[in-house]
Order: C-alpha cells, then sequence, then structure tokens
C-alpha cells in the first residue's frame, strides 16, 4: 500500500473519529442541560428555606405557621425535597464523569489521527 494510499485512509479515520467525538459531546451537553433544572430547584428550595429562617428569626409577634405546627412540617418537606435533589444531581454527576471520560478518548483518537496525518503529509 502506498503513502499516499494510507493518509487516504488516515483521513477517513479521522472523520469518523470527528464524528464519534461530535456524538460524545453532544451526550455530554445533553447531561449539563439535564443537571442545570435540578441546580436551580435545590437553589431555589435553599433560597426558601433561608428565607422562612428570617422570617422567623425577625418575628416579633407570634408566628402562626409555627403555632400551628405547619412550619416543622414544611421544614421537613423541603429537607426530603433537598435530599432526593442531591441524590439526582449525584446520579447525574455520575453519569456526567462517565460521559466526560468516553469524550477525553473520542478527542485523544481524533488528536492522535491528525498528528499522525500531519506527519505523513509533512514527509510527502
Amino acid at each position: 500500500m502506498t503513502v499516499k494510499k494510507q493518509l487516504e485512509n488516515l483521513k477517513r479515520l479521522q472523520e469518523v473519529a470527528e464524528l464519534s467525538l461530535n456524538a460524545e459531546l453532544a451526550k455530554l451537553s445533553e447531561i449539563k442541560r439535564e443537571e442545570q433544572p435540578l441546580r436551580l430547584r435545590l437553589a431555589e428550595l435553599e433560597a426558601s428555606r433561608k428565607q422562612r429562617a428570617e422570617c422567623v428569626g425577625g418575628a416579633i409577634d407570634f408566628d402562626m405557621a409555627s403555632l400551628m405546627g405547619v412550619d416543622g412540617a414544611w421544614d421537613r418537606w423541603a429537607a426530603k425535597q433537598q435530599r432526593q435533589l442531591m441524590q439526582e444531581l449525584a446520579k447525574v454527576a455520575e453519569r456526567r464523569e462517565v460521559q466526560l471520560e468516553r469524550t477525553r478518548k473520542a478527542f485523544g483518537k481524533k488528536d492522535a489521527l491528525g498528528k499522525l496525518a500531519e506527519r505523513i503529509d509533512k514527509s510527502l
């Protein structure tokens, strides 16, 4: 097989490697899009808990929610929601890490093929 033919084959492999990298990047992007609403919900929940704590802490009069026991129930619900969101985020983070490794490998293949093609091209 001639060097020119090898270079042509290598260029085809480069195209496949680039398509593979783009597919892996798209999967990684999708996982990051899944993560965003979870983080937003977690931040909103934390802001609500903080706001409620400030309201109760700064109240001069009796707080009806506290007196009726609703405040404690809401706090337990909020803590449960927070745990669930954290668990979901952990699962998404685990998937993201696995996908990130796949993306790194795809990038490495594309990069290696590009450097190899460049060397062969220079030798012609």
